[in-house]
């Protein structure tokens, strides 16, 4: 009796090795693989195919039954499989940012990305609508939209941000060759809100403000004659100060570093000790934590950075349920959770708002 005769096959081994490699392509397209895990897994998928092929080349002597040989390679195969399934749901669900809700708004393609917020409890997000509303949109069933009237202008409001304590929202205003920075108090059961001006300057564009750790002074960006620079302004005592060289300041939640922009990077400055080390090329820095923070690079990919690590680790995060717009801007609340994603859509032009969690 021949050996297939003695232990018949259902399938043969070709069939077996097809239906492992399309199982690995189908979880390709479902999860966002580990890529180095994948190719050494697949480098040793193919070390084991090669065996195969040269045990059929050679009739079965008197060692191990064939049978028994393709047995353990179809089990080492389903061990791989296996191995990578677990392997990338334990990398997706470390590090992956999970898009939850899309289109949460759709601003004018012209409106700019500093446009919308979301505050640091995650309840509410606050834009700036027809050039003289600044409006909030609830996050959660608790919070009711608000409308507040800005100040009357000739020219247009350009950027806003969140107090840490949600209780206010800096403005920036851009009328001809007149900046000004405006706080605005948000309506309570007790109030009806107001607007006060922190500071007004000519000659120069205000953008990109940041409150610090304990809502006492505002950092922003002061560009002038082509050259950016980032100032504080204390909204106690109006005192005002030049930071460092750059734009797009950025406060940890502890006060203990700034990131900003300056030559096309990302960098990070120690308050302490005003050293400076550099994250890597790209855009609109967002602290998730007081040591973790984002940022967008130029092609739109979202990367994560650990400040507590030397030197700074670098890496890119991964965005589930992606939309096909292109990333421009990550925002996260205070809780480390959520983020507020600024997309560009092309067809239609418009700035798309969207939410994520992690």
């Amino acid at each position: 009796m021949s050996e297939k005769e003695k232990y018949p096959q259902d399938h043969t081994d070709d069939q077996t090795v097809s239906q492992l490699l399309t199982h690995l392509k189908r979880m390709r397209r479902s999860v966002p693989v580990n890529y180095q895990l994948k190719a050494d897994l697949k480098k040793q998928l193919l070390e084991r195919m090669k065996e195969l092929e040269a045990q059929k080349a050679q009739a079965p002597t008197g060692g191990q039954p064939l049978w028994k040989s393709r047995k353990l390679l179809w089990i080492s195969c389903a061990a791989m499989v296996v191995a990578l399934s677990v392997g990338a749901f334990l990398w997706w669900s470390d590090g992956a940012v999970t898009i939850n809700r899309h289109e949460v708004l759709a601003l004018p393609a012209e409106a700019s990305v500093e446009q919308v917020d979301i505050d640091g409890a995650a309840t509410q997000i606050a834009y700036i609508a027809q050039q003289s509303e600044l409006r909030t949109i609830p996050i959660d069933s608790d919070t009711k939209p608000v409308t507040v009237k800005l100040p009357p202008t000739n020219g247009k409001y350009v950027a806003l941000a969140w107090s840490n304590k949600g209780n206010q929202i800096a403005v920036v205003e851009q009328a001809g060759q007149l900046s000004r920075l405006w706080i605005v108090e948000m309506p309570t059961a007790y109030s009806t809100g107001s607007s006060r001006l922190l500071k007004e300057e000519e000659g120069v564009a205000y953008g990109s403000p940041s409150w610090s750790q304990h809502d006492d002074s505002i950092a922003y960006t002061r560009s002038k004659g082509g050259n950016d620079e980032i100032w504080v302004s204390s909204t106690i005592s109006y005192q005002e100060w030049k930071l460092a060289e750059g734009s797009q300041p950025e406060w940890s939640p502890d006060g203990r570093f700034l990131a900003f922009r300056k030559a096309g990077a990302v960098q990070v400055m120690e308050m302490r000790t005003g050293l400076i080390a550099m994250l890597g090329q790209g855009q609109w820095a967002s602290w998730r934590s007081e040591q973790e923070l984002t940022y967008t690079q130029p092609d739109g990919q979202l990367m994560e950075a650990n400040v507590a690590d030397e030197p700074f680790v670098t890496k890119e995060l991964p965005l589930r349920n992606p939309y096909t717009a292109e990333l421009i801007r990550g925002n996260w609340a205070a809780n480390g959770k959520q983020i507020l994603l600024v997309l560009r859509e092309n067809q239609p032009q418009e700035l798309v708002i969207s939410l994520a969690s992690r």
